[in-house]
């Protein structure tokens, strides 16, 4: 009688290895894709939130613009430093955007601000300067920043969903 030999690895094995290798194929597939699109969605946000900046930057120097066409003309009607500054409170006063404040010095200030997104602002504040020899500008431009939105904070912080759908841990 015979022997049969059996030697080396049974067919059994050679499947349950192409199986495994499969399935780590499938899921570094699967993780793959969950990372590129985890970061195009961050980027997409990203963009959104760089080119409402910019809207609102654009915005807030049609507001710079035309808050120096009004105090140029005030200063043409103007006879003098006191009466130019007494002046800037009228021109403002209809305007619900922009904030007049008179400085301990004299001098006023103007602020307004400029939505960049639901929680964050364009925060602007100038002081107005009357022109001398040594200066001839209207403004000094003293806050140029952006701030969040207080309103938007604390909405948040009663359990409302932000922008993105997400909520903040207090």
């Amino acid at each position: 009688m015979e022997k049969k030999h059996s030697g080396g690895i049974n067919i059994g094995t050679s499947s349950i290895l192409v199986t495994f290798v499969l399935l780590a194929l499938v899921t570094f597939a699967a993780l793959s894709y969950m990372s590129a699109r985890s970061d195009y969605v961050l980027s997409k946000e990203a963009a959104d939130r760089t080119a409402s900046y910019y809207d609102a930057n654009r915005m807030a120097e049609i507001y710079l613009a035309n808050i120096e066409a009004l105090l140029s003309k005030e200063l043409d009607r103007s006879s003098s430093e006191k009466e130019f500054y007494n002046g800037i409170d009228s021109l403002f006063a209809d305007n619900e955007n922009i904030e007049v404040t008179q400085k301990d010095d004299g001098s006023k200030q103007l602020s307004y601000s400029i939505a960049v997104t639901n929680g964050q602002n364009l925060n602007v504040a100038l002081t107005v300067h009357y022109p001398d020899i040594n200066d001839d500008r209207l403004f000094f431009i003293n806050r140029w920043a952006t701030s969040v939105n207080r309103q938007w904070l604390e909405s948040v912080k009663e359990g409302e969903e932000g922008e993105s759908g997400t909520k903040l841990l207090f």
